[in-house]
């Protein structure tokens, strides 16, 4: 388990070292919204925008923004390192999280095309699209 933390917090400053800064403020409403949401729900929304811009040419992932977000929340103890503890809620939390995008959406993911999906969450100024960076 320690282990698995200390590797995602290795990927997650490599990934913030490998990009030149994140494409939205930190006061943005929108990051403001993921960054005041329990750890569960946090972590669901970064894997869902993460499969967006893995299946959409049109986004990109803003890894300096999911760096920054994460430095704060281990701050007031909702980051990677409250997450180690919280697993099995994230990932009640990711799976909810993923069927209601689905079931909102009608895609599915991993099978389909998110572009239009990761267009409808940005439009909507939902807390995953604050990191989608459109390309």
């Amino acid at each position: 388990m320690m282990t698995r933390g200390l590797m995602i917090g290795a990927a997650l400053t490599l990934a913030a070292c490998s990009t030149t800064g994140a494409a939205r403020s930190f006061d943005d409403p929108v990051v403001q919204k993921l960054f005041t949401q329990s750890t569960p729900a946090y972590y669901a929304n970064l894997t869902l925008a993460t499969q967006i811009a893995q299946s959409c040419a049109r986004y990109d992932y803003d890894a300096a923004l999911d760096f920054q977000l994460n430095e704060a929340r281990n701050e007031v103890g909702r980051g990677s390192l409250s997450a180690i503890a919280q697993r099995d809620a994230i990932d009640i939390e990711s799976d909810v999280a993923k069927r209601s995008f689905q079931a909102r959406h009608g895609v599915e993911v991993g099978a389909n095309d998110l572009c239009a999906a990761g267009d409808a969450e940005t439009l909507e100024g939902s807390a995953l699209s604050a990191l989608l960076i459109p390309v």
